[in-house]
C-alpha cells in the first residue's frame, strides 16, 4: 500500500517537473522573440528615417538659359534662269549677208553693229533720193521767194511745196531700207551661237544669233495656292546652284501672276537678282527658297522637352524647387527649338536628371557642365521626359 502511494506520488512529482520545465521553455522563448522583434522594429525605423533623409535631399540638376536665336521661315521650290533681257536677232530685210561683225560670246554695247547685208541697191536709192529731194527743195525756195514780192500763184506755191514733201518722204523711206541692211544691238549683253557665215542669203524669218543681257536674271518658279496671302513684292529669295556649290545668291521677288493655275494650285512667280559676274546664264536649274518671315525668338535644347497628351512641357529651377512650364513651340534649328510663348527670358532650363524629376521636388542647380554629379542618370532625359 505504500509502495503504491509512494510510486503514484513519485509520478506526480515527474510531472510536475516537466511541467514546470516547459513553462519555462516558453517564456524563454517569449522573452527571445520579444528581442528579435525589438531589433527588427529599430532596424525598420532606422531604414525608414535613412528613406526619409534621402527624399529630403535635394536633386542635382544641370540648366542652361535661354537663348535668343534667329528663325527663318522659308519655302523651297525649283526655278528656271533666264536673261532679264533676252532676243533672238533676226533680220529686217532680205538679203545676202556682207559683215558678220560679232563672234559668240563677245560682250556688245547698245546700238553695235552685229551684221550688214549687201546694200549696194539701197546705197543707189539713197543718192536718187536725195538728188530728188535737192531739186525740190530749189523748186520750193524758188516759188517761195516768188510769193513774198508777189508774182508766184498760190497754186504754185502748194505745188512746189507737195513735191518737196514727197521728196523728203522718199528721202526718209531710201534711209530706212538702208538701215534695214544692218543688224544692231537693241541693248548691251552677250551675243550668243550663230551658224550663218558671209555670203550666205537670209530672209526676215532667219534667225541670226541671241542677244542677253546677264547682268542680271529673272528666274521663273512656282508656290502652293495656299501661301498666295503671305507673298508680296521684294521678298528676299535664296537661289543654289548645282554649278557653284556653297554659294548662296540673293535675289527679291519682281513679280507674282494675277492668276492661280487650275492644274497645279500653283501661282507663278519672278523674282529678279543681280549677275554682274555673270556666273549663271539663262537657263539654268536653280533651287529656290522664299524667306516667308525671319525672326529673333527664345529658344531651349530639344532634350529638355517632354510631352504630356496635346501639352508641351519643360522643366525650370526656380528658387531652388522644380516648376513645370507649359510652352509653345515652333521651328527646330541645330538641336534647339523655338519657343514662341510660355517662357520668360530669364529662366533657368533643366537639362539632366529629368526622368527622376516632378514638380514641386527641391533641386541643387547648377549651370551645364559644371557639376559632373548633374549627370549621374541624366541618359534616361529626352524629349519624352
Amino acid at each position: 500500500m505504500n509502495d503504491a502511494t509512494d510510486h503514484t506520488r513519485k509520478g506526480e512529482l515527474v510531472r510536475a517537473i516537466r511541467a514546470i520545465s516547459g513553462l519555462i521553455v516558453i517564456l524563454i522563448a517569449a522573452a527571445g522573440g520579444l528581442h528579435v522583434t525589438d531589433r527588427l522594429m529599430a532596424a525598420s525605423d532606422a531604414g525608414a528615417e535613412s528613406r526619409r533623409g534621402t527624399e529630403a535631399a535635394a536633386l542635382p540638376v544641370e540648366t542652361v538659359p535661354v537663348e535668343m536665336l534667329t528663325f527663318v521661315e522659308v519655302l523651297r521650290a525649283v526655278g528656271t534662269a533666264r536673261a532679264a533681257r533676252a532676243v533672238e536677232l533676226m533680220p529686217d530685210a532680205s538679203g545676202r549677208i556682207d559683215t558678220i561683225a560679232f563672234r559668240p560670246g563677245d560682250r556688245v554695247a547698245e546700238g553695235a553693229v552685229l551684221l550688214t547685208l549687201d546694200d549696194r541697191i539701197q546705197q543707189a536709192d539713197l543718192k536718187a533720193s536725195e538728188a530728188t529731194r535737192a531739186e525740190a527743195q530749189a523748186a520750193f525756195d524758188r516759188q517761195e521767194q516768188l510769193r513774198r514780192s508777189g508774182s508766184a500763184s498760190t497754186a504754185a506755191y502748194e505745188t512746189a511745196r507737195a513735191t518737196l514733201l514727197r521728196a523728203e518722204a522718199e528721202h526718209d523711206r531710201a534711209r530706212a531700207a538702208l538701215e534695214d541692211r544692218q543688224v544692231r544691238a537693241p541693248f548691251a549683253g552677250v551675243v550668243g551661237l550663230s551658224d550663218l557665215v558671209e555670203g550666205q542669203l537670209i530672209e526676215t524669218s532667219t534667225r541670226i544669233a541671241t542677244l542677253d543681257d546677264l547682268s542680271a536674271l529673272e528666274i521663273a518658279f512656282s508656290l502652293s495656292e495656299t501661301v498666295l496671302p503671305r507673298l508680296r513684292l521684294g521678298q528676299r529669295v535664296e537661289l543654289t546652284s548645282a554649278a557653284w556649290p556653297g554659294r548662296i545668291f540673293t535675289g527679291e521677288i519682281s513679280g507674282i501672276d494675277t492668276r492661280v493655275d487650275p492644274g497645279t494650285r500653283s501661282v507663278a512667280l519672278r523674282a529678279r537678282m543681280p549677275n554682274a559676274d555673270g556666273a549663271l546664264a539663262g537657263g539654268m536649274f536653280l533651287q529656290v527658297q522664299l524667306v516667308l518671315d525671319e525672326r529673333r525668338q527664345p529658344a531651349v535644347p530639344e532634350r529638355a522637352l517632354s510631352v504630356d497628351g496635346d501639352r508641351t512641357l519643360v522643366m525650370l529651377a526656380d528658387g531652388g524647387v522644380a516648376r513645370e512650364a507649359e510652352i509653345v513651340t515652333g521651328q527646330q534649328q541645330d538641336g534647339l527649338i523655338e519657343v514662341r510663348s510660355g517662357l520668360p527670358p530669364s529662366a533657368r532650363v533643366i537639362v539632366s536628371n529629368l526622368h527622376r524629376l516632378s514638380a514641386g521636388m527641391a533641386i541643387e542647380a547648377v549651370p551645364q557642365g559644371q557639376d559632373d554629379l548633374a549627370h549621374d542618370g541624366a541618359g534616361g532625359a529626352g524629349p519624352d521626359g
